[in-house]
């Protein structure tokens, strides 16, 4: 009967802290009170806010604590609508040098990441974002 209690206590403490990690990101909620940055692209058609991740998790109070790579990333077209956002796991620094931001003419996405620097074509969601697809 221990043992079966014991491994329902184990089981059920698994899954909750599962669910805890998936619902509560701490990159799931931003906005103006984490916002800590914004970066315009060069013809004003899109921009990037850089938000602090919240403390919602044990990784990410140590990484707050820790003061380094704390921020994610969120682009956004120039009516506010979100195009892209950074893996939610992702703890970037707030290095934007060499950051390039989407233009009407190139739909690349360029952003250091913790494994280098990162490129992404966002044509497909761009698209998807503004009803042409």
């Amino acid at each position: 009967m221990k043992k079966i209690l014991l491994k329902l206590i184990i089981l059920s403490s698994s899954c909750l802290a599962i669910v805890w990690l998936l619902l509560f990101s701490s990159s799931s909620f931003y906005g103006d009170f984490n916002l800590y940055y914004t970066k315009e692209g060069d013809d004003g058609e899109y921009y990037l806010n850089m938000y602090q991740h919240l403390p919602t998790t044990p990784i990410a109070v140590y990484k707050l604590i820790d003061g380094y790579d704390k921020y994610f990333w969120v682009l956004y077209n120039k009516d506010g609508k979100e195009i892209w956002h950074s893996p939610y796991y992702a703890y970037l620094s707030d290095d934007i040098s060499g950051m390039a931001i989407p233009t009407k003419k190139n739909n690349l996405l360029r952003y250091s990441s913790n494994g280098g620097w990162e490129e992404i074509d966002l044509t497909d969601k761009i698209n998807q974002v503004n009803g042409n697809k």
